[in-house]
């Protein structure tokens, strides 16, 4: 069972799991940073939208990069909860992990023609 199809589920669960990272729309760069602590990466996400990639600093948990990224935004109320957009570790060879969009409920409830 492949990440897309488990993510839909329960996210808030998910979101949860040691294997993945929470971001948040501030910890998302326009130009990689410079690292220099140890336990920490340079991975760069696909914004799945208008722009070029954005970059952020990864942590390593037990020597490994996060399967996945979540980032939640948005107001939540009684009758909608936050959108959410996960990426999930495509590549990791090469200069940084490369994070592929694999969910983003940030457009339900529009109708286009």
């Amino acid at each position: 069972m492949g990440l897309a199809s488990i993510v839909p589920l329960s996210l808030s669960a998910f979101a949860q799991h040691e294997a993945v990272q929470r971001i948040t729309s501030a910890d998302l760069l326009v130009a990689p940073p410079r690292v220099t602590e140890d336990g920490q990466f340079v991975g760069r996400v696909d914004s799945g939208g208008l722009g070029n990639p954005r970059y952020f600093v990864g942590e390593y948990r037990d020597g490994r990069m996060p399967s996945a990224l979540v980032l939640e935004y948005g107001a939540t109320s009684a009758d909608q909860t936050r959108s959410a957009r996960v990426w999930s570790l495509a590549d990791h060879r090469g200069a940084g992990p490369d994070y592929r969009l694999v969910h983003d409920d940030s457009s339900r409830g529009y109708v286009t023609v």
